[in-house]
C-alpha cells in the first residue's frame, strides 16, 4: 500500500532570514527553486501579494502534487494560483532559464533555494533516501529521470564508487566500503537501503564507528543521493542560470546542506564578484570581465539556538545571500 505523507510537518530552515535577505515587498517577482513542502513559498507569497508573481520548482513531482491539494484548502493562495501569480512548475532547478521562458516570466527580483532534502521526502520509505526509514534503493528525486541507485551499483567498479564515496560523502574508508558494497552486490543484489546500511556497518572498523559521531552510513548515502542525482552539476547549472534571469539590484538566497554543496556556491560568488581574473602582474586590465554580484551575507548564515531547538535538521543549514549588480 503506497504511503500517505503530511507535507505540513516539514519545516522550513532559516526562515526569517531568507525573507529579510531577499528583501521582498509586495508586487515582486520571485523563483522558488526547490518548492519541497512550501514552506518557502507559503512565506514568500505572503511578502509579495497580492500582485506580486511567483514562480516554484521541484523536480519531485509527489512533492508538487501534495503542494497543489493544499493550495485548494487555502483561499488566498488558490487565488493567486488560479490568477497565474503562482506558478508551479514539475522540473530541476538546474532548468530554470528555460523554465522561465517557456512560463513567460521574463527577469525576476529574487530567487531562493533550499538545497536539501525536505522531512517528508527523507522519512518516506518508498525511495531509500534515508538508512533510518529504509525502503527500495531507488534515491531518485525525480523517479520519471535516470534509474534508481541499485541499479546503477550493478554497472560501477570500484575506483568509480570509491570516487564517489570519497569525494561527494568524505568517508573515511572509502575503499575499503565501496569494495564490500560491490561484493555484496555481485552476490546478492542490494535493492533496499537496510541491506545497503547492513553492509557499511559491516565494513566500516569498529573503532572508527566508536569514534564517529554520526552512523557509519550516512555519508555513505549522502554520497549516493548526490550521484543519482546528479546534484553537483545540476546545481553548477542552476547558479548560470540565476545570473541570466535576475534584475540588476536582484537577490539569490542559496540554503546549503554539506561542505559540497556550500564550496560550490562560495566558488561560483568568489569569481562573480571579483570579476578581473588577469594575473596581478598585469599593470591593466586585459580580460574585460567585470564584477557582477556582491555579497549580503559578509559571513554565513546558520541557524539560531532557538531554530534548533525547534527544528534540530536545522543544525547544518547555511545560508548565502548575493545581490547582482
Amino acid at each position: 500500500m503506497k504511503e500517505t505523507r503530511e507535507i505540513s510537518k516539514h519545516i522550513p530552515v532559516l526562515m526569517e532570514e531568507v525573507l529579510s535577505g531577499l528583501n521582498l515587498d509586495q508586487g515582486k517577482s520571485v523563483v522558488d527553486a526547490t518548492l519541497g513542502g512550501g514552506g518557502h513559498t507559503r512565506a514568500i507569497w505572503k511578502q509579495i501579494a497580492p500582485t506580486g508573481k511567483l514562480l516554484s520548482l521541484d523536480q519531485d513531482s509527489e512533492a508538487i502534487g501534495h503542494f497543489i491539494s493544499e493550495v485548494q484548502e487555502d483561499k488566498e493562495l488558490q487565488e493567486a494560483y488560479n490568477e497565474g501569480h503562482l506558478v508551479v512548475v514539475h522540473a530541476n532547478f538546474s532548468d530554470l532559464y528555460e523554465v522561465i521562458e517557456e512560463n513567460q516570466q521574463g527577469s525576476v527580483d529574487a530567487i531562493m533555494a533550499d538545497l536539501g532534502y525536505s522531512s517528508d521526502q527523507i522519512e518516506s520509505n518508498e525511495r531509500g533516501l534515508s538508512f533510518m526509514q529504509g525502503g527500495p534503493l531507488d534515491m531518485r528525486l525525480d523517479q520519471s529521470q535516470g534509474v534508481p541507485v541499485s541499479e546503477m551499483l550493478h554497472a560501477a567498479s570500484i575506483d568509480e564508487l570509491t570516487k564517489i564515496l570519497r569525494g561527494y560523502g568524505e568517508v573515511d574508508y572509502a575503499e575499503q566500503i565501496a569494495e564490500a558494497i560491490l561484493k555484496q552486490d555481485k552476490k546478492e543484489s542490494i535493492e533496499t537501503a537496510e541491506m545497503l546500511a547492513k553492509v557499511v556497518v559491516e565494513a566500516t572498523p569498529s573503532w572508527v564507528q566508536a569514534k564517529q559521531k554520526i552512523h557509519p552510513a550516512t555519508q555513505v548515502f549522502q554520497a549516493l543521493r548526490i550521484w543519482v542525482n546528479d546534484e553537483y552539476r545540476s546545481l553548477e547549472r542552476f547558479l548560470e542560470a540565476s545570473e541570466k534571469v535576475l534584475k540588476s539590484g536582484g537577490r539569490i538566497a542559496i540554503i546549503s546542506f554539506h561542505s559540497g554543496e556550500d564550496r560550490i556556491v562560495k566558488e561560483f560568488f568568489k569569481t562573480k564578484i571579483k570579476g578581473c581574473v588577469c594575473p596581478k602582474e598585469f599593470p591593466i586590465c586585459i580580460c574585460g570581465m567585470k564584477s557582477s554580484f556582491k555579497a549580503i551575507t559578509k559571513k554565513v548564515i546558520i541557524a539560531s539556538d532557538e531554530e534548533l531547538e525547534v527544528n534540530p535538521r536545522s543544525r547544518s543549514a547555511k545560508l548565502r545571500v548575493y545581490q547582482k549588480l
